[in-house]
């Protein structure tokens, strides 16, 4: 029985190691998979210096391949080239003669040209190659280049370099010192790889030169070492149509069967110019004299015939599959005549007659390339992008172009809809534009920053990015007599309206125009492209880029499964999560999304983030009732910039508040000296959430929260004066209310000087003051409620509360909030023991320290609930924060707490009193009451009717318990147990039906605490919710920092909903608010009762990390894990089973 036995035991150690290897083996291969190895391919050295003749990389038809051109020297048979190890043979052909051959501009006679592709490439690898022109007597120097990681890539995206052979620049903006455009050039170039993209595609015009090109034109731009090491995809731009472009790129994919089209068009007015059309009526004295034109001269039939210019205006349509995108390139260098009704009269336009036959033709092209690359790339492609030369999205020179305006009459942009393109990249214009979502020709968005699964497509005109010239809006167009193209913005349309500089064509949502070289770059990770778009500033030896536009766009998406409240099955009031809006922005410092307000008239809401600077309009009103959570498009406005004063430096936008009625919206902003005042900047709202600028208002020292009054006749401020620059040889400003009259649009500052007497009455009621400081300095305030004759204002620092008459704009009274006593009530401070372990200690004691604040009326008296966030001063080298270590033996500020007599192992953060008046020197204090307070505000006082108390706590630790006060930035539990718990950060209040609920968001942790405050003297516990993803350190809602209540008649859905911003994660959480009066909350959930703690047992046995319905779980493995564990265990099970049956029958034997 014993040697059976022992064949049990090492039958399930093989299966048991066999499962394992499995498992480990599955990890390996998924890692591998999901996960690119960086490496290096690399062959045989080689000791060559010359540079390759023309060298550039364009991409292949997928990333596994990449596309090589080069010229070779005459004489050139086969050419090798010694990629990473492997070494290749390439045939060197002879180049494309030109229709006309001049000596001072073409010098390439001769020389040959070698294409190559070289396949098999490996993702995220850098190859080292060489090229020899003879054979492999002699190589090149060393080149190299890096394939794309098979995850996410960046590309860049330029238009018009146009290098030109005088060196010519736009002297108006940024310039190179050396005044060529080729210069500027090579800058973008090197820019471009410091941005670090894998790719760049042009929207064309690579050279100037139109009439067969200038070889020192295309040396000069293929001069910047990048061209070798950086794919290059160009589109046919008009003044690339020659067979230097041929020869010069080799492109993967290009449709070799397309119709060549005669195209007629002669000129855009005047119909003189004989460089638009490739087949065009000469003139009765051109045909009479048989005058040549580069190098052509009339037929028989009386026609030009640049056979070439129409070769190359039906090459240059190809298309590549990199990563998951799919990009087309049309060539739309051609100028189709006809449907030109304006030159109809014109004998020299003798297409203006003709119907739109030519452009038809060439779209039809256009749909054959689209159509072969979908269906070659068919299922592989979550993305398609086209590029090409001439925008039908512009806004400048080009906006009434007869040929722009035939494409477009000829089905151009309906091609993108069938098609389901999501970005068309164009250029011709010289000047940056991006258009809204355009379907059918008209928009299918509003102006959106943030775009989620839009429906249609964006459309970008690419700046010049060299230098080399530049077009701006209104000053000039090349057709200036079309009488129905473009059509604008006010419903106008044609040149002269155009040129009245009144509105820009209808599609366009962006433009700009500062004279400097511009690109853009984007950002493919899955299913999200962000956008980056950069005009040069500094100079060719330090150059910068300045962001002049941003946006983002996610497809296929959602925010993932609704997060429910812990209570939903048994509350009064039952949350859900419906929607989010996500800036893409985290940071673990917070002060990304931070405040939030809603307009109940346009169904806008707005965000301040603090990252970026911009207030974002976030589209509330298109949300939908899905099964997940539905994604809100925003778009992000640039406040500084409409706020330019001469008077006033703009430093931070810290608040933002719409009015009532839902006409104005106003925002904080401190200036960029600390002891500078602030402003308020008050806007009209409009119905697309966009705003417009009213008036600018001084207000007081570093503004950091604004309002309005119920009846919107005032905005209030609360302007905090924090001693920034520390509190030695520097200035402490004051802190004020400031008070502006909507009627009157005239602004008041009150101060605290009046309470500089009465310093030793404050300290008395417990109110916290530096010593030596008078009140008038130390107060700061820092959240405003309003009532409708009185606003409170939080002084965080002196933990206390001041009330203004609204009508005598006097302080009546400043009281102290009081403090949370933990000799009565249990919390765990202990950070090392990584548990919930709740205790009481004699003598600490919670300085509340409320940071929002927010007030409802019941029986004509104010009630006010705070949260007791808690907050120390750290000012260039001042503290009132003591942090001890009490796993080192030391003790609390007053002894009284030691690591004997508490248990304490972990470091805790103390209040220093010694520079304190206000406080018991016998006590030991926290920063914050890990509450939220009620408060009874009468005429003469405030009194205290309920606190929460542990409560934050003790929920937290029973609905999270794996997570019990960690802290926004890091999921580990007991993160936060020594500093400030859960901190509660921001509260609001809202009325549903007959009952009052207020939400207090809880900044470490995360979440919303529901209470039931209809009653004030009978305050209840009623549900919380929390929508963070626990599995990752910051991920899904992380650190409520503001929240507005929407009332079920102001809320698009017809629902109470709670908006809330959340200042980690970047994201703002929009849940729907049922109240449900047959609910069952009688307390018997121990959860419910704020005294009946869970144990240190419960805690520790749970496993549970959810945060409620929606899986937050930590990540335990994937599928095929956890089915080669199932069958290894039912093998080891099987295996024990025969085993024993066999030993059964040996006992027997």
């Amino acid at each position: 029985m014993k040697k059976v036995n022992n064949r049990i035991i090492k039958g399930v150690l093989c299966l048991v190691t066999l499962s394992t290897m499995l498992i480990g083996q599955n990890n390996i291969l998924t890692k591998g998979y999901a996960q690119d190895t960086y490496s290096e391919v690399a062959g045989e050295s080689h000791t060559g210096s010359f540079s390759v003749d023309s060298l550039t990389l364009q991409p292949g038809a997928t990333t596994t391949s990449i596309n090589l051109n080069w010229y070779a020297p005459a004489g050139t048979t086969v050419a090798k080239i010694q990629f990473g190890d492997q070494t290749y043979d390439v045939t060197a052909k002879p180049l494309t003669s030109p229709t006309e051959i001049k000596s001072d501009k073409y010098t390439d006679t001769g020389k040959l040209v070698c294409k190559t592709t070289i396949s098999n490439l490996k993702p995220d690898t850098k190859y080292t190659y060489y090229i020899s022109n003879d054979g492999g007597t002699t190589w090149s120097k060393e080149y190299n280049y890096t394939t794309p990681s098979s995850n996410e890539f960046t590309f860049g995206f330029t238009s018009d370099p146009q290098i030109k052979e005088n060196k010519e620049i736009n002297s108006e903006g940024w310039n190179p010192s050396d005044e060529t455009n080729q210069t500027g050039w090579a800058t973008m170039m090197e820019t471009l790889e410091k941005q670090g993209v894998d790719l760049v595609v042009s929207a064309g015009d690579q050279v100037e030169d139109q009439n067969w090109g200038k070889s020192s034109e295309y040396e000069a731009f293929f001069a910047p070492e990048e061209m070798a090491s950086i794919p290059y995809a160009p589109a046919v731009g008009n003044h690339d149509r020659h067979y230097m472009f041929a020869d010069h790129f080799n492109l993967p994919n290009q449709m070799e069967s397309l119709t060549e089209v005669k195209t007629t068009f002669r000129g855009q007015n005047s119909g003189t110019s004989q460089s638009h059309g490739n087949y065009i009526q000469a003139t009765e004295n051109e045909i009479k004299n048989n005058a040549a034109s580069n190098g052509v001269t009339p037929n028989s039939d009386g026609q030009y015939d640049f056979s070439e210019r129409r070769d190359m205006e039906t090459q240059g349509n190809y298309y590549y599959l990199y990563n998951n995108v799919l990009f087309v390139t049309l060539n739309t260098s051609a100028y189709p005549g006809g449907n030109d009704e304006e030159n109809a009269n014109n004998p020299n336009v003798s297409s203006a007659s003709r119907d739109n036959s030519e452009a038809e033709a060439i779209v039809n092209n256009f749909a054959q390339t689209l159509k072969s690359a979908t269906s070659e790339y068919q299922n592989q492609y979550q993305w398609i992008i086209v590029t090409h030369h001439k925008s039908t999205q512009t806004v400048a020179k080009h906006a009434a172009d007869s040929d722009i305006e035939n494409y477009v009459d000829a089905g151009f942009e309906k091609l993108m809809d069938e098609y389901n393109v999501d970005f068309v990249l164009g250029g011709h214009d010289h000047v940056y534009s991006r258009s809204y979502v355009l379907k059918d020709g008209q928009r299918n968005s509003e102006r959106l920053d943030t775009l989620n699964n839009p429906q249609g497509t964006i459309y970008i005109t690419g700046n010049c990015c060299s230098d080399m010239q530049y077009y701006t809006p209104f000053e000039t167009l090349d057709k200036n007599n079309n009488a129905d193209y473009p059509i604008l913005a006010n419903g106008k349309s044609g040149s002269a309206a155009y040129l009245e500089g009144d509105s820009l064509p209808v599609g366009n949502q962006e433009w700009n125009q500062e004279y400097s070289p511009s690109y853009a770059v984007f950002n493919v990770e899955n299913n999200r492209i962000s956008v980056k778009v950069y005009n040069l500033a500094g100079d060719q030896t330090n150059p910068d880029s300045k962001e002049i536009d941003a946006f983002t766009v996610t497809k296929n998406s959602d925010g993932g499964e609704k997060t429910t409240g812990y209570e939903n099955n048994s509350a009064l009031l039952a949350l859900e999560q419906s929607a989010r809006y996500d800036s893409g922005t985290t940071n673990s410092d917070g002060g990304v999304t931070e405040i939030v307000d809603y307009n109940t008239v346009t169904g806008w809401a707005y965000a301040v983030n603090g990252q970026s600077g911009n207030l974002t309009a976030i589209a509330l009103k298109n949300i939908e009732n899905k099964d997940k959570i539905d994604l809100l498009d925003g778009n992000d406005i640039d406040i500084s910039s409409l706020v330019q004063s001469a008077d006033f430096t703009y430093g931070d936008m810290t608040s933002v508040a719409v009015s009532h009625d839902g006409t104005s919206l106003a925002v904080a902003i401190q200036g960029k000296e600390t002891n500078a005042n602030g402003r308020v900047a008050l806007f009209d709202c409009n119905q697309d959430g966009t705003i417009t600028l009213k008036q600018l208002f001084e207000v007081g020292v570093q503004p950091d929260m604004v309002v309005f009054t119920n009846d919107d006749g005032q905005i209030l401020t609360a302007n905090e004066g924090e001693p920034r620059d520390g509190y030695t040889g520097a200035v402490d400003p004051k802190g004020s209310i400031s008070v502006i009259n909507t009627k009157t649009n005239k602004a008041k500052t009150v101060d605290f000087t009046a309470f500089d007497s009465q310093r030793d009455a404050l300290i008395e009621k417990g109110i916290v003051l530096k010593k030596g400081v008078l009140p008038s300095t130390d107060l700061e305030p820092e959240y405003i409620a309003v009532s409708d004759s009185k606003a409170y204002i939080t002084l965080q620092e002196a933990n206390a509360i001041a009330k203004l008459d609204l009508n005598s704009l006097e302080i009546e009274d400043i009281y102290s909030v009081g403090f949370e006593d933990y000799s009565k009530i249990a919390i765990d401070i202990d950070k090392k023991d990584e548990k919930y372990n709740a205790q009481t200690y004699d003598s600490l004691k919670g300085i509340r320290m409320p940071d929002a604040i927010s007030v409802y009326t019941v029986d004509g008296i104010d009630y006010l609930i705070t949260a007791n966030e808690g907050d120390s001063r750290d000012w260039n080298g001042y503290s009132n924060e003591i942090e001890v270590n009490f796993g080192k033996g030391k003790t609390s500020p007053t002894g009284k707490i030691t690591a004997d007599n508490s248990g304490l192992t972990g470091k805790v953060t103390f209040f220093d009193t010694s520079d304190y008046d206000g406080l018991n020197n016998e006590n030991d204090y926290l920063f914050g009451g890990r509450s939220s307070t009620i408060f009874k505000a009468d005429e003469q006082s405030l009194q205290e009717i309920y606190t929460t108390g542990n409560d934050f706590e003790v929920k937290t630790a029973a609905y999270l318990p794996n997570n019990f006060n960690c802290s926004n930035d890091d999921a580990t539990i007991d993160d936060r147990s020594g500093k400030k718990g859960p901190e509660a950060e921001a509260v609001t209040i809202g009325q549903i039906e007959d009952k009052t609920f207020a939400f207090i968001g809880l900044e470490r942790i995360g979440g919303i605490m529901v209470y039931d405050i209809t009653n004030p003297e009978k305050t209840e516990f009623v549900n919380y919710i929390n929508s963070r993803d626990f599995s990752t350190d910051i991920g899904g809602d992380d650190s409520p920092e503001g929240i507005h209540f929407i009332a079920g008649n102001d809320s698009i859905t017809g629902k109470p909903q709670l908006v809330v911003a959340y200042e980690v994660s970047g994201t703002v959480g929009v849940y729907d608010l049922t109240l449900q009066k047959n609910s069952d909350q009688s307390g018997d959930d121990k959860t419910d009762n704020p005294s009946q703690e869970p144990t240190v047992e419960e805690t520790n046995n749970s496993s549970n990390t959810n945060t409620n319905n929606k899986n937050h779980s930590v990540n335990t493995g994937d599928a095929s894990n956890i089915a080669i564990t199932i069958i290894s265990l039912i093998s080891t099970i099987v295996l024990i089973t025969i085993l024993m049956k066999k030993d059964k029958v040996l006992a027997e034997d």
